[in-house]
């Protein structure tokens, strides 16, 4: 006889209620979750969607990451835009070697520093016959228990000299001020303190103060220039209108309390000589002798001449190449690491981005720029990176890179011979050059649609208000363009390009007023190429590779959407299950109370 019925017991999974199994051996819990489960396999689709987007990203942005550096490379040799950057590019950095004609070491008694764009060239410092240098002054000893001690007054009376009296003296002004600066001393005051309150004036006077400690109680105030030359030169001893005299008026004697002063050294002038040019300065280091030269004098040359070799930094140029190789390596290891495959074919896992077109379209756009040759290029000047050292080769990979096309290998010894032989030519291969019969006319910005042209000629009519470039196109001939122009504050015009010509993206500016006829020729090196390539990858705003990460972000937010929107119809259905199971179960307990019922009434019954 049935006594009950039983499908199973509630319990709590994750915070809800559900049913578990019972003596009926139903898991109600396991097909509660099956059936959850199975609904939520479109959110799973979409996880995946998301892991896959998240690898994605990253490798996208380990690539702008690559070029980045890559930029910074390229940027180094691309002669960067505007007036004045000599410091920003590498090829107008120069060196200076130093020879002597007699064989003495050159470098002992001459430095030599080069700014960029100095001019390359030999000079000749013929001699050094002296060097600049500063008056120096000393008082007599002072006999004192040490140079912090106020005066004294000795036995028999008298005061420690220099230390004892009150007043003012107007010390000489090499600021110019008229009657002097004046130095106040008051009675009692310090060897110490004296040397302060010159110290404190010594940047209106030109004459500075320390103590010297000659022996124990035994002391003097050394009085120094501040500057080397004759037109700091002073004499303390001295008062105006004596030549050089350090004092200006000391009607009370107030300094000569300090005591006498010994000239130790003299005010002079360096005297030397570049190119057989008889030259004198007041300072050993000589900035205004050559544009961008400095010579530091150190002492008198023994005789002979010391030749200064100023010419371009080729290790410095020759580095920056190697440099813009390796960074142009990086981004072709990393583009085969992102189509490499297993031993089925099948790429690997990390491969994440070897259905990407946005990476195919880069790697071609970047393949095409490494093969060109540079037009504008003029005589035997090499126009292709092969002709100075720079090849594409395959490389078979090692334990950590795979195996990669079209990698650029440097010759060394061929880049440095090149360099050395032809600087101005390996410059031309990087860099962006334009050359106008109207210097007044320059390039404010560039970009690569330029490539098509190496010259054009621009008609300003001021009169009529046009701006015309035109130029031979290699395919449709002859060609006429209008730029955009701006007026600029101070005179001239700013003429931008209009959109879709080969002036798209470059502005030139034009500094003078009135009617001009201008001639123009250019060339566009793998630097400045290069530079722009990677900046319209990587722009913010329409960079394709911006534009693919926002892209994958976009996706990803929709998906987790969808997730949320599909977790949130689950716990829906899940407490559906939980309530219709519920529902049973008290249905069944229901029929359970009946059987348990007409169980004792057939008891009942068949007792009595």
């Amino acid at each position: 006889m049935v006594t009950q019925i039983s499908l199973g017991n509630f319990g709590t999974v994750d915070g809800r209620t559900v049913l578990t199994g019972g003596a009926s051996k139903i898991d109600t819990e396991g097909l509660i979750e099956s059936l959850t489960a199975a609904r939520r396999l479109p959110a799973v689709r979409f996880e995946t969607r998301n892991t896959a987007i998240d690898a994605q990203s990253k490798a996208y942005n380990e690539l702008k990451a690559l070029f980045a550096r890559f930029s910074t490379a390229a940027d180094t040799l691309r002669n960067p835009q505007g007036v004045g950057n000599d410091s920003q590019n590498i090829f107008q950095y120069r060196t200076a070697s130093l020879t002597t004609s007699t064989g003495f070491t050159a470098s002992n008694f001459l430095d030599v520093t080069v700014q960029p764009g100095a001019i390359a060239q030999n000079y000749s410092v013929d001699s050094i016959t002296q060097l600049a240098r500063q008056t120096r002054q000393q008082s007599a000893d002072f006999v004192l228990a040490d140079s912090f001690a106020a005066s004294a007054v000795t036995a028999s009376g008298s005061r420690t000299p220099g230390l004892s009296q009150a007043g003012t003296v107007n010390l000489r002004a090499g600021d110019g001020t008229v009657g002097g600066v004046a130095l106040t001393l008051n009675a009692g005051d310090s060897l110490q303190t004296v040397a302060a309150k010159l110290n404190e004036l010594s940047s209106r006077t030109g004459i500075q103060a320390s103590v010297l400690t000659v022996a124990p109680g035994t002391f003097k105030l050394i009085y120094t220039a501040t500057k080397t030359g004759t037109t700091y030169g002073f004499d303390l001893g001295q008062t105006a209108p004596t030549p050089n005299a350090g004092i200006e008026s000391d009607a009370a004697g107030v300094f000569s309390q300090l005591g006498a002063v010994t000239t130790t050294q003299t005010a002079q002038n360096a005297l030397f000589s570049i190119d057989g040019v008889a030259l004198e300065r007041e300072t050993n280091t000589v900035a205004d002798a050559l544009g961008g030269v400095t010579f530091t004098l150190k002492q008198p040359t023994p005789g002979g001449s010391i030749n200064v070799d100023v010419r371009p930094d080729v290790e410095l140029v020759s580095n920056a190449i190697t440099q813009f190789a390796d960074a142009y390596n990086e981004f072709r290891i990393f583009a085969s690491k992102q189509s490499q495959l297993d031993e089925d074919s099948q790429p690997l896992e990390t491969s994440v981005l070897n259905n990407s077109q946005t990476l195919r379209t880069i790697i071609s756009e970047v393949a095409f720029e490494v093969s060109r040759v540079v037009a504008g290029v003029t005589g035997s000047n090499p126009s292709q990176l092969s002709e100075i050292g720079l090849r594409l080769e395959n490389f078979a990979g090692d334990g950590e890179n795979p195996a990669t096309q079209n990698i650029l290998t440097v010759d060394a010894d061929k880049l440095e011979s090149t360099l050395l032989a032809n600087f101005d030519g390996v410059r031309g291969l990087f860099e962006y050059r334009q050359v106008s019969d109207n210097s007044a006319f320059v390039t404010s910005q560039r970009s690569n649609n330029l490539n098509s042209i190496t010259g054009f000629q621009v008609v300003i009519d001021s009169v009529a208000g046009t701006y015309r470039a035109s130029y031979t196109d290699p395919i449709s001939g002859p060609t006429v363009v209008d730029f955009v122009a701006t007026p600029l504050t101070g005179g001239g015009v700013s003429l931008a390009g209009p959109q879709g010509s080969v002036f798209d993206g470059s502005v030139f500016v034009f500094g003078l007023a009135g009617d001009a006829t201008i001639n123009v020729t250019l060339s566009q090196g793998f630097g400045d190429r290069f530079f722009n390539l990677i900046k319209g990858f990587t722009d913010p705003e329409d960079g394709i590779l911006s534009t693919e990460l926002e892209t994958l972000n976009d996706s990803k937010t929709r998906n987790t959407a969808e997730i949320t929107r599909i977790d949130e119809n689950i716990t829906r259905y899940r407490d559906q299950l939980v309530q219709q199971y519920a529902s049973l179960e008290a249905a069944l307990s229901r029929a359970n109370n009946i059987l348990q019922l007409l169980d004792a009434q057939a008891n009942a019954r068949d007792n009595g």
